[in-house]
């Protein structure tokens, strides 16, 4: 497992006590979200390195997992799984990092 880096909302704004996080407000995106995080550059290279032949295969088992709920099309999948290699491909070319829009 991979540590995320956040970068928003700033982690040295967090709330630090149960008394802190109770006083937010109901907007407030260290509850709601949205959250940019930097991807480690293992997980950029590992990306990076999928081989055409496991595009599909990685795709089947990543449409398995629980939180698909068994609604997942492992072609729709492999479609998103080749645009993050070919992104991770990019990025490691020019020694960038991998950034992430999580929202719940």
């Amino acid at each position: 497992m991979y540590d995320l880096v956040s970068l928003y909302p700033p982690p040295e704004g967090a709330p630090e006590t149960d008394e802190e996080w109770d006083a937010l407000p109901e907007d407030s995106p260290y509850l709601e979200g949205p959250e940019i995080a930097e991807l480690p550059d293992l997980v950029r290279d590992a990306l990076a390195e999928i081989g055409e032949e496991r595009v599909a295969q990685l795709a089947v088992q990543w449409a398995q997992i629980e939180e698909f709920h068994g609604y997942a099309d492992p072609e729709a999948l492999t479609t998103v799984l080749r645009d993050l290699r070919d992104l991770a491909q990019r990025a490691q070319k020019e020694d960038q990092m991998i950034y992430c829009w999580i929202c719940l």
